[in-house]
């Protein structure tokens, strides 16, 4: 799956000489948590977040830079002073901006996001802004994913099969233990299993796979030190 399959397509956008006190409305107005800018050709310039607009000394949360710190920093202390009390959106906005193209895989945008921490990104073409991903877009993707039903009928044999391949395609699974049955799409899984995280993870693996109705875990505990089985969960 690519970025641009699931992407806000058109954002609303801002240009830098946007005051902050607009920007932040439209954040408050539309619910987002970010604006990209952009100059009047399309070419993004930057992001402004809500984040941008927590240190300010209007609401006394602006950090006290002191003379000590700008007579041996005075550049840092600038950059500083201007972000925290700038009023226009070109005067606080994060440059350069992280972004990633529309044929960007999922996967790959999802690593940038979770790597510098940001909960979206811009989406160019070049230097063009198309759209924006963000974390609603994903979790809508994933809600539709998950909410698929399978039309087809499928015999209890084929589902149990499918669990079976599933089961043999893992490298955490205890194989040549675990035995499936199913009887009218209720898959149920029992034989030995060396650990809780193992259990539940068959379980879920069960539970994806179509045709499933529901899981029943007949599977017992055995302690991979002594060997020792203590029962069904």
């Amino acid at each position: 799956m690519n970025v641009r399959e699931i992407m806000t397509v058109g954002p609303l956008t801002v240009e830098p000489e946007t005051t902050v006190a607009d920007a932040g409305r439209i954040m408050l107005d539309q619910n987002l948590s970010a604006l990209p800018v952009i100059d009047r050709g399309g070419r993004l310039l930057g992001i402004i977040t809500d984040g941008d607009m927590l240190r300010r000394p209007e609401l006394e949360t602006a950090p006290d830079i002191g003379w000590w710190r700008g007579f041996l920093a005075p550049e840092t202390s600038a950059r500083q002073f201007a972000r925290t009390r700038g009023r226009h959106v070109g005067e606080i906005m994060t440059t350069p901006v992280r972004s990633v193209g529309p044929d960007t895989p999922l996967c790959d945008a999802i690593d940038i996001m979770e790597t510098y921490r940001v909960k979206q990104l811009p989406v160019v073409q070049g230097e063009i802004l198309l759209g924006m991903l963000n974390r609603r877009n994903i979790l809508a993707r994933l809600i539709t994913a998950l909410l698929v039903v399978e039309d087809t009928p499928v015999s209890d044999d084929v589902v149990a099969s499918r669990i079976r391949a599933a089961i043999e395609k893992t490298n955490w699974a205890p194989k040549a233990t675990i035995e499936v049955k199913v009887d009218h799409g209720v898959a149920t899984l029992s034989g030995p299993v060396f650990s809780d995280a193992e259990r539940m993870a068959l379980i879920v693996l069960a539970e994806g796979i179509g045709g499933v109705r529901r899981v029943a875990d007949e599977m017992v505990y055995v302690d991979p030190t002594s060997g020792v089985a203590f029962g069904s969960y």
